[in-house]
């Protein structure tokens, strides 16, 4: 007792010390799931100031309790309420084609060819089943959509383009985008809003480096294509559902935005082999499934899937070891063949 009347501050050091070992502790695989820590050489509390840097507050892990919590009921409803708005909607080609009056000429005039109706966007596709409880509480991703989206989208016949199809793009990303804006010359042609740690439930108020928001960007300029790539810093945080209801809901207010721009959903890239076998939340088979999910959003008119797997990673679908210097991200060397993707997958006219 003495000690504490002589020295109160050093007991609240004491106290605020063990309180954030246990908020970090508590936050490892929810709102701290993205921080580096090597236990071997930090304290768990180091998690909490290294996240305040990222902007990722100790309360959050109450928030964000609770909103998981909330979720799932959130999803249950939002499915109801598109099943609801499916209904009564028009059909393309229902309206009739006005009569011809017939001509007074003695010959008959051949009748005009018939105005060819568009061909309609694809449909979004919904989930074949719901999270289960166990695979929210482990922090699975689960594959609720399977590969008809990826198969579907992957039909568009993409077309080569030069670099200067750029011009009027936008590329939207994380840390992995960074990459792609630093180690290419791309960021002489295209527009880059990206940032190291960047989640699709900031993407949309995230102020880029003084350029703006997102929203601001789109009011300034008229953009041609727009490319987006988040998802890795997410994977520890809710399920499926979740990221895709705020996938989903980007995806639409950048097309309400720049309704003439073609979107470009681009698939998460993958991790190493070394990280995915050894990681319970940054593994392949919850990327896949996150992109199962945000794939079937492509209409093949104004919204396309495009996946940079296909030439970044191995015969058994990981990331290149060769590729990586910290089994996630690209070696800048390597963002060449990321560019070179994107050329061939170009939409012309």
């Amino acid at each position: 007792m003495k000690f504490i009347k002589k020295c109160p501050v050093v007991i609240l050091l004491i106290s605020i010390g063990v309180l954030l070992t246990i908020v970090g502790a508590a936050g490892r695989r929810t709102i701290y799931a993205d921080q580096e820590y090597d236990p071997l050489k930090k304290p768990v509390l180091s998690i909490v100031f290294t996240a305040i840097n990222d902007a990722i507050y100790p309360w959050e892990l109450f928030i964000h309790e609770n909103q998981e919590v909330m979720a799932r009921g959130d999803v249950q409803e939002t499915e109801e309420l598109s099943e609801e708005g499916s209904d009564g909607e028009n059909q393309p080609g229902e309206e009739g084609i006005p009569a011809i009056t017939p001509s007074p000429s003695p010959k008959p005039t051949p009748s005009p060819e018939p105005t060819p109706v568009p061909e309609a966007p694809l449909e979004r596709l919904e989930p074949l089943r719901e999270s289960t409880h166990e695979e929210y509480l482990n922090h699975i991703s689960a594959d609720i959509y399977g590969d008809a989206g990826t198969k579907r989208a992957a039909e568009y016949e993409f077309a080569t383009v030069d670099e200067s199809y750029f011009d009027d793009a936008l590329f939207i990303g994380d840390s992995r985008t960074v990459g792609l804006r630093d180690y290419t010359d791309l960021s002489e042609h295209a527009d880059f809003y990206c940032e190291t740690s960047l989640t699709i439930y900031k993407v949309m108020e995230e102020n880029f480096d003084g350029q703006g928001t997102v929203e601001e960007a789109l009011s300034n300029k008229d953009y041609g294509k727009i490319y987006l790539m988040v998802g890795i810093n997410e994977l520890g945080r809710g399920t499926t559902e979740d990221f895709m209801e705020k996938y989903t809901e980007v995806v639409d207010t950048i097309h309400a935005l720049e309704p003439d721009a073609r979107i470009f959903i681009q698939g998460i890239m993958r991790v190493s082999g070394k990280k995915s076998n050894s990681d319970a939340i940054f593994n392949n088979s919850n990327i896949n499934a996150r992109n199962n999910a945000i794939a079937t959003l492509a209409d093949n008119k104004q919204i396309f899937y495009i996946d940079v797997n296909e030439v970044v990673c191995d015969e058994e679908g990981n990331l290149h070891e060769d590729y990586t210097f910290d089994q996630i991200h690209l070696l800048g060397a390597y963002d060449e063949i990321w560019k070179q993707f994107l050329l061939e997958h170009g939409v012309v006219e």
